[in-house]
């Protein structure tokens, strides 16, 4: 049935609708953003982790150790700090794509009462 419905496309080719074709641009291109921006995010944290295990192993002595001990306040605040820039960087992305999608669904809409007026 499905492959019916394929063959028949196939037959009587036709062009997508255009908001369809602005739809799918739009979600790939707010996907293509918010990969990059996690891939960037995600670098940023194993850097983090990866610089810790680093100043773990330096650990010597008393001292140091204490002095390990005392940075990872200073740590702990800068994740917690990235996360919520980050959290927020997410958010204002959902909510730019939001506005764009219903943007298109405005202009769509207006367009179809315009050509059935």
């Amino acid at each position: 049935m499905i492959i019916d419905l394929f063959r028949k496309t196939l037959k009587t080719p036709q062009n997508l609708p255009e908001p369809l074709v602005k739809a799918n641009r739009m979600f790939v291109a707010a996907l293509e953003k918010m990969m990059i921006f996690q891939i960037n995010a995600l670098k940023a944290y194993m850097n983090i982790g990866l610089n810790q295990m680093r100043a773990a192993a330096e650990i010597t002595d008393p001292q140091s150790f204490q002095d390990f001990c005392k940075r990872q306040t200073q740590i702990a605040q800068t994740v917690q700090y990235k996360m919520l820039h980050d959290m927020q960087a997410l958010s204002d992305m959902n909510a730019r794509f939001q506005a764009e999608v219903e943007g298109l669904n405005r202009a769509t809409l207006k367009d179809v009462f315009l050509k059935a007026a």
